[in-house]
């Protein structure tokens, strides 16, 4: 729909003080949403068997998730949620014994999914003789049993007490589903909103010639990516977007760059952690001499399996050890593995059945 605005007695005022007219063209960054995009973000009752969990955690229609019980009915817990959402059902969003424990109940029906990510919930309290339906909203907080799960940051190191309630108080949803975003095919908008912060108008320019100068080779780990130049990023040091000084600019690989602080909300597809680490293993850049290492190589989502193998003191696995069949072909990746053990840990089903 085209809207016509006039104009005219604004420039009439702007030629009384002696300004000329400039032209100028207003940029549409708009971007169509899925419409299951828009449904999760409202949040919505689904058949729990529609739930996947092949990464341990939540998603749905190739998207993460988080689900919780909207009715709080039982006594004044209603009430108790709306002042304080710490009174209220904990969010979910991994498979947890909690979940494995209302399987047995048959309580998943119950369950409504979402992957709104600023922890605001619609809760509900249904009729019945003494009062009306109410709905309203609040800030619900998340599973422990969940965050144990998966390890989240090290939570299974962190002893019961003011520590955990402290981290699950201060907990971040942006902050968890970036740092998985590589295990789904599609982001949360929120995500993705968080990443539209302009650069320079010849940004494009400017990061062509810093991979030039460094030849395509990322200035962390060493990767050369003449081969796969997509897979090199300009970083800027200081975090400013607008700061285009040498100094400021460097090559980093993909992998490297969404590693660095501040930087989690970058999305890498998982095939392309994969490819950055056939790579290395290709150059031989492979090489691990402490945790610290096997950080830098595998793949955040990874990183509370890889706190828990070294917590208990495990030898250091392999990272993106590739299976290949009798044709030598590669048919599969493990994150990590201990080929002499011939033990692994794979991401996905399919990675799993072809190792």
């Amino acid at each position: 729909m085209k809207l016509y605005v006039d104009f005219s007695n604004l420039e009439a005022a702007v030629s009384k003080m002696g300004s000329s007219r400039v032209e100028f063209v207003i940029k549409q960054n708009y971007v169509p949403r899925d419409p299951i995009d828009i449904q999760l973000g409202d949040g919505f009752e689904v058949d729990f068997a529609d739930i996947q969990f092949e990464t341990g955690l939540a998603s749905y229609e190739g998207r993460q998730v988080l689900l919780y019980i909207k009715d709080h009915h039982y006594g004044n817990k209603y009430e108790q949620a709306i002042e304080n959402g710490k009174s209220g059902n904990r969010y979910h969003v991994a498979d947890c014994s909690k979940l494995e424990e209302m399987r047995k109940k048959g309580r998943l029906e119950r369950y409504v999914v979402t992957n709104k990510l600023d922890g605001i919930f619609k809760i509900s309290r249904g009729a019945n003789e003494y009062r009306e339906a109410q709905e309203g909203e609040t800030k619900l907080q998340i599973c422990q049993f969940c965050l144990d799960a998966i390890n989240y940051q090290g939570f299974k190191n962190i002893s019961r007490g003011p520590k955990r309630q402290s981290f699950v108080a201060t907990f971040d949803l942006t902050d968890f589903f970036d740092t998985y975003s590589s295990f789904f095919k599609f982001m949360p908008s929120g995500i993705a909103d968080n990443q539209t912060e302009s650069y320079s108008d010849d940004w494009q320019q400017v990061s062509n010639k810093v991979k030039e100068k460094y030849l395509y080779v990322c200035q962390q780990c060493g990767v050369d990516l003449k081969s796969n130049k997509r897979l090199l990023q300009t970083h800027h040091k200081n975090g400013v977007k607008a700061d285009n000084t040498d100094l400021n600019l460097t090559a980093l690989c993909a992998d490297c760059h969404r590693k660095q602080p501040l930087h989690t909300h970058m999305f890498v597809p998982h095939k392309d952690t994969q490819l950055i680490n056939h790579l290395r293993q290709e150059q031989g850049l492979n090489s691990k001499e402490n945790w610290r290492d096997i950080y830098q190589l595998a793949d955040p989502g990874i990183f509370g399996v890889i706190d828990m193998l070294e917590s208990y003191q495990l030898p250091m696995p392999e990272v993106g050890l590739e299976i290949v069949n009798a044709l030598h072909e590669v048919v599969s990746e493990l994150e990590l593995a201990w080929p002499i053990k011939k033990v692994g840990v794979a991401v996905d089903k399919e990675s799993r059945a072809k190792s």
